[in-house]
C-alpha cells in the first residue's frame, strides 16, 4: 500500500510542476492556460480523493470474521 501512496505523491508533484510551468509561460494566453490546466487539475482532484480513500482503508482495522461466525458459535 505504501508503494501505491508513494507513486500517487510522485505523480501529484509532477502534476504540480506541470501546472507551474503552464502558469509561468507568458506566451500562452490566459484562456488557453485555463483550457490546458483544467484536465490536469481534474487529475489532481481524482488523485487526492484516491489517496484519501487508500489512507482510510490502510488505517482501518478489519476484523477477520463475518456475521455468520456468531451463528456458528451458538
Amino acid at each position: 500500500m505504501d508503494k501505491i501512496l508513494n507513486c500517487i505523491d510522485s505523480y501529484m508533484s509532477d502534476i504540480e510542476s506541470e501546472i507551474l510551468k503552464i502558469v509561468a509561460d507568458q506566451s500562452i494566453p490566459l484562456m488557453e492556460k485555463n483550457a490546458l490546466m483544467e484536465p490536469i487539475v481534474e487529475q489532481k482532484k481524482v488523485l487526492l480523493h484516491t489517496k484519501e480513500s487508500l489512507e482510510r482503508i490502510k488505517n482501518k482495522e478489519y476484523l477477520p470474521k463475518c456475521g455468520m461466525s456468531a451463528y456458528r458459535q451458538e
